[in-house]
């Protein structure tokens, strides 16, 4: 029987293989699942609830940029970050500094794990605060992006005769600008300055390059993942031109350099429809594509259809079913079947698992997938 990771790459190369890599959907609303049977620890601290739902479940990873597992921890953020500072607590809210430097203002809700946010200051809204934040949070040699020498030095030892994927973060460009000048004025910033995105994106080329080069160097990493989040139900928040202008270098460096140094095969997490800024990111050396959230009209097979074998693909369960029950999850596994026979796809939920649907029914829908995808268990 072919291993976890080489099933994965018969995968990707569009070979015959046993059965679908069984990777695991963004779960999940704990405190709902736990009140309905699930077994997990009321002890179990919310950053270890992944973990136990990978050992639970038998996935083989839960895959994400920036926090998935099987993950090379390399911090290509804005580190060391801000102190959160709390400048107003009432019951319905909280005003606060992140971690990457924006004010929010989040909606307090004690029923569900997702929380309304709304963002009152960006950190950076000139090209002068530009420099200061690049140089204060941006420092490629900051030792602080890899663990500590021991801790390192473990992991190096644990991939070095591993049977599982894993992946290392390739970087964002419109989405980290996004989040640090706001959708506003990342839209603004393209017609005012946009010699100033130009700028930015070429230093984040950069910057990913060197702080990802020791990695790259002493482990053998599976794929990349992109994270951008620059579209919205009906397409993308940029032209195809500006695309094209403003980001599309930024991928072509960073993915030649990846490639060079072994990883082949680099994935984008984005949300929305993304069908018009697919055939950009192929040529920007961009294979794979999820969660092609079906409630913005992204389809599997319609996307199989217009690109064959040149894309990857996960997701695409539409979330909304698994609220709706059996027979909706039937229909949905159903309509993914031509997909998975024409391979390159893995079905998964479109996003994270919501906190209204019940527990029985994810155990309905994987038990469903497991069939779907020959999964032997």
């Amino acid at each position: 029987m072919l291993n976890a990771r080489e099933r994965f790459w018969k995968f990707a190369n569009y070979e015959p293989i046993d059965y679908l890599p069984y990777w695991g959907d963004w779960v999940g609303p704990a405190e709902r699942w736990r009140c309905e049977g699930c077994p997990i620890p009321p002890e179990l601290p919310e950053g270890n609830q992944r973990r136990w739902f990978i050992d639970y479940f038998g996935f083989e990873g839960i895959f994400s940029a920036f926090w998935g597992e099987q993950r090379v921890p390399v911090n290509i953020s804005a580190f060391p970050g801000f102190k959160p500072v709390v400048y107003e607590e009432t019951a319905s809210h909280i005003v606060y500094l992140s971690g990457n430097g924006a004010v929010v203002k989040q909606f307090k809700d004690e029923h569900g794990s997702l929380h309304s946010t709304q963002w009152l200051k960006y950190p950076i809204e000139s090209r002068m605060d530009w420099e200061a934040y690049r140089d204060s949070q941006l420092n490629p040699d900051d030792a602080g992006r890899y663990p500590d020498e021991a801790a390192w030095s473990a992991l190096k030892q644990q991939w070095a005769n591993r049977d599982y994927v894993i992946s290392i973060d390739g970087g964002s460009f419109y989405g980290f600008i996004r989040d640090w000048v706001g959708v506003e004025g990342a839209s603004m910033m393209l017609f005012d300055d946009p010699a100033l995105i130009h700028e930015i994106v070429d230093y984040l080329a950069e910057f990913y390059i060197r702080v990802l080069h020791r990695a790259l160097d002493e482990v053998e990493i599976d794929f990349a993942m992109f994270w951008e989040d620059m579209c919205y139900k009906a397409g993308p928040l940029v032209s195809p031109n500006m695309f094209r202008e403003y980001f599309l270098p930024g991928y072509k460096k960073v993915t030649a350099f990846l490639v060079n140094h072994g990883v082949k095969l680099s994935w984008v997490d984005c949300d929305g429809n993304i069908e018009a800024l697919i055939p950009l990111w192929l040529e920007g050396g961009v294979r794979g594509f999820y969660p092609l959230e079906v409630a913005s009209d992204m389809d599997i097979n319609k996307l199989q259809a217009q690109y064959g074998q040149q894309i990857l693909t996960w997701g695409n369960v539409d979330k909304r079913m698994l609220i709706a029950g059996k027979g909706a999850i039937d229909t949905e596994i159903a309509r993914l079947k031509p997909a998975v026979a024409r391979g390159g796809f893995i079905p998964l939920v479109d996003h994270g698992v919501p906190d209204d649907v019940p527990y029985a029914h994810y155990l309905y829908y994987l038990e469903q997938r497991k069939r779907l995808t020959g999964y032997p268990g």
